[in-house]
């Protein structure tokens, strides 16, 4: 008899301790919320890698997994085939992802800048825009870089005088130095390493932005993890101003570059001397959107997409 009661007893404190088990769990899943964050192998890219190391999204509550991509395509065939959640990324990726998929993501985030740059050779002829005229420029076709060198170009009137040629990011450098072209539009941290290593000179220089942007689903159903989020966007960039030289070295690691050359171009980004987290904003505000707005105009004018972005279905 009482071996029968024990036995019931047993019994009822394992479905007990179940129950606790269960609720437990969910809380954690509550308090954790997972979220798939990607990134390109540019410098927005030390944003993330910094989020990752510092254990940043963590410390907000979430359950956060990194992808690193070589190149914007694939990271934005990811996006669309529902395998992210959230990309830190710059401006062409998100005009050509919207003018593809309307209403798919939001931009939700200005996470400051760096820059890319035309350059040419020490010895190059060409000391102004004008002496562009006949020449071959080298650029990688359906970046922010194109646009903005497209956009120039009709400024300076050489539109129809100068020659782009589509070369891959990662052979700007060897086209410029063996001759193949007279000029490339390149990004940092390429510009500083150029000027460093062969004394190449910088004719024009744009900033290159950069955004997070995130799934327009994930916003609606994970509204707390979308919060926090944010929060660690901001934290982040607050980590990397506070703690260069640490962010530096995680992210030269990453791109196989050294410390000093990150932290030197960093210093392009007013987020990088903020003293405190007040100091930084990462708001979508009216300027910015008006800014995104003109970008997707000059895209599609300038037949890099096919159709014209829905802005109203963007932010």
């Amino acid at each position: 008899m009482f071996e029968g009661i024990s036995h019931r007893k047993g019994i009822a404190a394992a479905i007990i301790g179940l129950i606790w088990l269960s609720i437990a769990l969910r809380t954690a899943s509550a308090d954790s919320a997972s979220i798939r964050i990607a990134f390109p192998s540019g410098m927005n890219g030390q944003i993330v890698v910094t989020m990752d190391k510092a254990g940043i999204a963590e410390k907000e509550g979430l359950a956060p997994t990194f992808t690193e991509f070589q190149y914007g395509p694939p990271m934005m065939e990811a996006l669309a085939a529902g395998s992210i959640d959230a990309v830190v990324t710059s401006l062409m990726p998100v005009t050509t992802y919207a003018a593809k998929i309307p209403g798919d993501v939001k931009v939700v985030a200005m996470l400051g800048h760096s820059s890319y740059s035309l350059m040419v050779a020490k010895d190059s002829a060409v000391v102004a825009p004008a002496g562009l005229a006949g020449r071959t420029v080298g650029v990688s076709f359906g970046s922010d870089s194109h646009l903005d060198a497209l956009v120039w170009l009709k400024d300076e009137k050489l539109d129809d005088k100068v020659k782009l040629v589509n070369i891959a990011p990662e052979d700007l450098v060897t086209s410029l130095i063996d001759r193949s072209v007279d000029a490339i539009v390149i990004r940092q941290p390429q510009v500083l390493r150029l000027q460093q290593q062969s004394g190449a000179r910088i004719l024009r220089t744009w900033p290159f932005r950069f955004v997070s942007i995130v799934k327009t689903q994930f916003i609606a159903s994970h509204p707390d993890a979308y919060q926090k989020y944010l929060v660690s966007l901001r934290q982040s960039l607050l980590y990397i101003a506070q703690h260069q030289q640490q962010a530096a070295t995680w992210f030269g690691a990453d791109l196989r570059i050294s410390p000093d050359v990150v932290m030197a171009v960093s210093r392009e980004d007013s987020n990088y001397a903020a003293a405190n987290l007040s100091a930084i904003d990462i708001s979508v505000t009216p300027a910015a959107r008006d800014l995104i707005t003109k970008w997707t105009e000059e895209a599609y004018d300038n037949k890099m997409i096919k159709k014209k972005v829905d802005i109203g279905e963007l932010f």
